[in-house]
């Protein structure tokens, strides 16, 4: 089976304001920048998409380089799907992570992640709170001055 081309601008991207600082994730490579906002700055998000385009360019033709499948893009109604909703699912917050529920599980029994429990005895995660955490604790958080 052949491989189909997909350029960078096909992925989606998710834009946010988060606690005074300016994000852009690529959910489809997790890759995510940060940099402080500076409000009243048009250009600033623009600035980072293309930073972000080109960075994921650079990742494809390195995976493609080496023989590496390239995932199709993620439709963006999946992801924002996700992002859209006040709560997520222990298996929503671990996909976003990528990591496995039980790791979730723990993060949240060591209050690292904020949680609320059902009458059923499940977990539902506050969207804030997972986007707290990956300001703080994720590896692949990136400052502008970061490369994957």
């Amino acid at each position: 089976m052949q491989n189909k081309t997909f350029t960078p601008e096909k992925y989606p991207l998710v834009i946010q304001v988060i606690e005074n600082y300016l994000t852009v994730y690529v959910p489809d490579f997790d890759y995510r920048v940060a940099e402080p906002y500076r409000a009243g700055d048009v250009g600033q998000s623009e600035m980072m998409i293309m930073k972000v385009r080109r960075e994921i360019a650079s990742k494809m033709s390195s995976m493609s380089i080496q023989g590496q499948t390239i995932q199709a893009p993620t439709k963006a109604k999946e992801v924002f799907r996700v992002l859209d909703s006040d709560t997520l699912s222990t298996k929503e917050v671990a996909r976003l992570l990528r990591v496995s529920d039980e790791t979730v599980r723990r993060l949240s029994e060591r209050g690292e992640i904020k949680f609320q429990s059902t009458p059923g005895g499940h977990r539902r995660f506050l969207r804030s709170s997972v986007q707290n955490y990956l300001l703080r604790f994720s590896p692949t958080l990136l400052t502008p001055e970061t490369t994957v």
